[in-house]
């Protein structure tokens, strides 16, 4: 996928948690659950990793019953600087979900995307679904991020306001600086 914005800003909003009830209303998200509840965000050698636990659905809209009402999916985020993000998802039983969010520049505001994903249920099950429900997901998402300004990801945190929910975004923006980017590094 090609994204006509900057690749820290298709990773920050491939971290994002705070906003599946309002870009995902379509695939997955539902703006009766917006509540972010208390996560984790903590440097690894490589990144950082960030264990998000909530109710919000990974099933698609209309398939939410395949899990129990009061299932809680853990999503645990593994960033690899600059531009690599693991998704893991687990789904009830010992289901897990992969997607590899691999955001590599073209130039300063355009970013081709690659997203491998692999799961470890429903293998009976043709996957052409899942790969068509995680294109409509990046979509919503690609829409967002284009639209976003400035194009470049402020690793500045004053630029921006952030909330309790931007932990994760909050630590990879200053990871970004340690590694000695900043304004050389944006267009």
């Amino acid at each position: 996928m090609e994204i006509e914005a900057a690749a820290g800003r298709q990773m920050e909003g491939f971290l994002d948690v705070a906003h599946f009830a309002w870009v995902h209303q379509e695939s997955f998200g539902d703006r009766n659950n917006p509540y972010v509840p208390e996560y984790t965000a903590s440097p690894t050698p490589q990144g950082l990793v960030a264990e998000y636990i909530s109710s919000v659905s990974n099933f698609p809209k209309g398939l939410e019953d395949r899990a129990p009402a009061d299932f809680l999916w853990r999503r645990l985020f593994e960033v690899f600087l600059p531009f690599t993000a693991r998704l893991t998802v687990s789904f009830p039983g010992e289901g897990r979900l992969c997607i590899l969010n691999a955001a590599s520049p073209v130039s300063a505001r355009k970013t081709r995307l690659f997203c491998p994903i692999c799961r470890n249920f429903d293998q009976d099950q043709p996957l052409e679904p899942v790969y068509e429900f995680n294109r409509q997901v990046f979509s919503e998402d690609k829409a967002v991020v284009e639209a976003q300004y400035p194009e470049d990801l402020p690793l500045e945190l004053r630029a921006e306001c952030h909330i309790q929910a931007d932990q994760t975004s909050i630590l990879y923006r200053k990871q970004l600086g340690a590694l000695g980017l900043g304004e050389g590094y944006t267009a």
